[in-house]
């Protein structure tokens, strides 16, 4: 694989009237990864881990991995896992990388890069995103089903039920609560969409409910918070947008094919599917 590092660029945004500032600085981009789905920073090995989907679909068979790199671009090691089948979404808790793919929901050891084991989502359709919850079990968003499922003591169950929600794809959980943002209604053969997604709350009982300004946004893949921000991104055009105080703003134009974001401080990761690379860009104050 060809790994290559990107000219810094700056871009510069306003939120609303609100008078929010900032710029958005991209660090580095890293190339030559397999259909890279999610880049998902973990904070306890302060490394970036990228699930890369290979071949999508059963005609790949087993070629899904996770590669890991340093959160200065390095490219630390290549098929850190292997044997995956269309690894999406990830994220870590006690020592442990939670991965959706087609079979399931995978748990991995961190400090081993082991197989700890997989645990079925039964009746999913397309395993997408994960979180962990407060609680401390995990959230997977089914994106077909439109379920979210919570796994805990090695037992996976549909925690909203099919149709709860319209296309669920990325998911956010911190101390404000539970954020999902959906892909939108009605997709076609082309995932193209009759009607674009929305980003919606949803507390801990389970209640829905529309987050104010987003309605319509469009088809969101991956969704972070940074501070006062809900970063997201709209997948098949590659636009990288900010939800605050009810009003949503481009950050940046990205290229199509935008995936599941990361994040680690104030430094967002972008993976894009269509050409195989993972970028991080930071904000800075004017």
């Amino acid at each position: 694989m060809a790994y290559s590092v990107s000219k810094i660029a700056f871009m510069s945004f306003f939120l609303g009237s609100s008078g929010f500032a900032q710029t958005l600085e991209e660090l580095w981009v890293v190339d030559g990864f397999n259909l890279p789905e999610s880049a998902f920073y973990d904070a306890a090995t302060n490394r970036i881990y990228v699930s890369e989907i290979g071949v999508f679909g059963p005609g790949g068979g087993m070629d899904g991995a996770i590669s890991i790199l340093s959160v200065d671009e390095e490219l630390v090691q290549s098929g850190w896992v292997t044997g995956l089948m269309d690894p999406k979404g990830m994220a870590s808790m006690d020592g442990s990388l939670w991965v959706a793919d087609a079979m399931g929901v995978h748990e991995i050891g961190l400090a081993s890069g082991h197989r700890k084991a997989t645990i079925p989502l039964d009746g999913a359709m397309f395993p997408n995103d994960v979180a962990a919850s407060r609680d401390g079990a995990i959230l997977v968003t089914d994106m077909f089903g439109g379920v979210i499922y919570r796994v805990a003591d090695g037992i996976a169950e549909a925690w909203l039920p099919m149709g709860s929600l319209s296309l669920p794809n990325g998911i956010w959980v911190d101390d404000s609560g539970i954020v999902v943002g959906t892909f939108g209604v009605d997709m076609q053969l082309d995932f193209s969409v009759a009607e674009a997604g929305t980003l919606y709350s949803i507390s801990d009982a389970g209640e829905i409910a529309v987050i104010e300004g987003s309605e319509k946004v469009g088809s969101i893949d991956g969704v972070v918070r940074v501070g006062d921000l809900l970063v997201f991104d709209d997948n098949p055009t590659g636009r990288i947008l900010a939800w605050q105080d009810g009003m949503v703003s481009l950050l940046m134009q990205s290229e199509p094919g935008t995936a599941d974001l990361g994040v680690m401080d104030n430094t967002i990761l972008v993976p894009n599917l269509n050409n195989g690379s993972v970028t991080a860009y930071t904000f800075s104050d004017n």
